[in-house]
């Protein structure tokens, strides 16, 4: 499947920045699945690129590992390797704070999914 995404920098006077990525997945073994997000022009046809937005690049690898139960709980290994693409002239104190941001996500996202709190 495909996945679009429009993010704001809330800069002003920066673009909006999207990305169009096509999601690929493969079962490695019972215990581990890996998904892929790479670029796209698939999508180029049916939803032609905004004139009023920058295209970025990214490339996002999922990895998800079972691992085995601690006192009953499943557990999960997950690995994420990542490179954005924001594309333009962004300045460091914006890229890092966008690097902040990525990161508290994945920080909440563990949280919501960790039974062991």
């Amino acid at each position: 499947f495909y996945y679009l995404s429009r993010r704001d920098l809330k800069v002003t006077g920066f673009k909006h920045r999207e990305f169009r990525t096509i999601v690929v997945w493969k079962k490695e073994s019972e215990d581990k699945l890996i998904v892929c997000y790479n670029d796209t022009d698939d999508l180029d046809e049916e939803y032609p690129r905004d004139p009023n937005v920058v295209y970025g690049s990214s490339r996002t690898i999922w990895e998800y590992e079972r691992l085995p139960e601690v006192e009953g709980i499943p557990q999960t290994r997950v690995r994420l390797v990542a490179r954005v693409d924001v594309a333009g002239s962004v300045p460091a104190f914006i890229m890092n704070r966008l690097a902040k941001s990525y990161s508290r996500s994945l920080i909440t996202m563990r949280k919501k999914f960790d039974k062991s709190l």
